[in-house]
């Protein structure tokens, strides 16, 4: 059976920086909590498990939150120690915090806007698993097309890279689904599993949150919160025909089976 492998960084909220807005006085704390609450209930309404890539000075802010995440079958995974940008990742510390606090053994690690982390020092910290890899070009970000696009292995470690089409590279990542007219959106993943039987997703629960803010790029923004709420769900019901969803250490067996409650 196909796998799916539905993936959420959860961070601080500090997205409309990138485009010009002023940061939040707590730097996104506050309402990056708010917003994973409003996706914990989300989620529930989809049930099927998940892996969140968290970072663990917002799990140091909400425990309480990350508990509930581990408690209702998703993966939990290191997103580093803050998103903001060139802040130490304290890789072994945001893994040790994350395991104390949800019980649930850490086993994955992403690192914030992809960025490139050395693989020693990812296998160093603990981790069995990078999925930091997003083999295409962004510009003015990164140009990773000629890296695989299945998961292969680096000495121990695990990479699990982000779907993207053969040949072109073209990304199916958080703003493609966005972008795209949702029947191409889900065709195109449709073909990356039937070539590869395997389909990495990453989003972020902030995507479905209001996104008031100004300067925020249209593409994004141009449909409501309810009708983005509602276009994910769809987007999961679509892609449950195609495959099973399951966590990331579970597709590479790694030891840990992360169930629904």
């Amino acid at each position: 059976m196909n796998s799916i492998l539905l993936t959420w960084d959860i961070e601080e909220y500090d997205f409309p920086a990138d485009f010009g807005a002023h940061p939040l006085p707590d730097e996104g704390i506050e309402r990056g909590c708010q917003i994973w609450q409003d996706w914990l209930r989300l989620s529930d309404g989809w049930n099927f498990p998940g892996t969140t890539f968290c970072t663990a000075r917002l799990a140091q802010s909400a425990p309480t939150l990350l508990r509930e995440t581990a408690q209702r079958g998703h993966e939990i995974a290191s997103h580093g120690w803050s998103h903001q940008t060139g802040a130490d990742l304290q890789l072994s510390a945001s893994r040790t915090l994350l395991q104390d606090l949800s019980g649930q053994q850490v086993l994955g690690f992403r690192s914030p806007r992809l960025k490139t982390i050395n693989k020693a020092e990812i296998t160093e910290a603990g981790f069995r698993y990078d999925a930091s890899l997003n083999p295409t070009w962004i510009p003015g970000r990164y140009d990773h097309r000629r890296e695989p696009r299945r998961p292969f292995q680096i000495g121990p470690l695990w990479e699990v890279p982000a779907a993207v089409l053969p040949g072109i590279r073209f990304p199916l990542f958080w703003a493609s689904f966005h972008i795209l007219p949702l029947p191409i959106y889900l065709a195109l993943c449709s073909q990356v599993l039937q070539l590869d039987g395997l389909l990495c997703l990453y989003f972020h629960p902030w995507e479905l949150s209001a996104l008031s803010e100004p300067k925020l790029p249209r593409w994004l923004v141009r449909r409501t919160q309810a009708e983005r709420i509602n276009r994910m769900g769809k987007l999961c019901l679509g892609l449950q025909r195609l495959g099973r969803f399951m966590p990331v250490a579970s597709y590479l067996g790694l030891g840990m089976q992360v169930t629904r409650p």
